[in-house]
């Protein structure tokens, strides 16, 4: 690709361009595929997972609990638990912390609110059950976090 875009354009070079890409990405597709890449097939279990994670997305600062969100998502537990192992790879549980804990960091780099006020927008109740949360998924401090990848 990079020799064609040596020569002069003419009207055969998009073609060619276009051409060499695909294949670029055919070869990609068929490289992931022999190293025992998951595929995701679609079906019950991907949709209760994009479900629950809609959800979640929504929720995550004020309910913090499988057993509630399966209950909203009208499955048991098991069922909601064996769909996301299958499609993520972790548990309900997991997804939910993950969340959290992304949420955490982004309000801890990005924003200039005290700790205290990061553990209430998150929806714990006390600031200091917030910083147990996250040393315990970050094995650092928010302060520390903070101070580390903040600018």
């Amino acid at each position: 690709m990079k020799t064609e875009l040596g020569y002069s354009a003419d009207i055969y070079q998009s073609d060619i361009l276009r051409n060499q890409l695909k294949n670029v990405l055919l070869v990609s597709e068929r490289e992931r595929q022999t190293q025992n890449s998951a595929m995701i097939n679609k079906g019950p279990d991907l949709d209760c997972v994009i479900k629950f994670r809609d959800l979640l997305d929504k929720q995550f600062q004020i309910q913090k609990s499988v057993a509630k969100y399966k209950t909203q998502l009208n499955v048991t537990q098991k069922r909601l638990n064996s769909a996301t192992l299958k499609v993520m790879d972790i548990t309900p549980k997991q997804m939910i912390d993950a969340r959290v804990i992304l949420e955490a960091k982004r309000l801890l780099v990005h924003t200039l609110d005290s700790v205290k006020e990061i553990g209430y927008t998150l929806g714990f109740e006390e600031p200091t059950n917030f910083v147990k949360y996250f040393k315990k998924h970050q094995t650092i401090t928010p302060i520390e976090f903070r101070n580390k990848f903040g600018n």
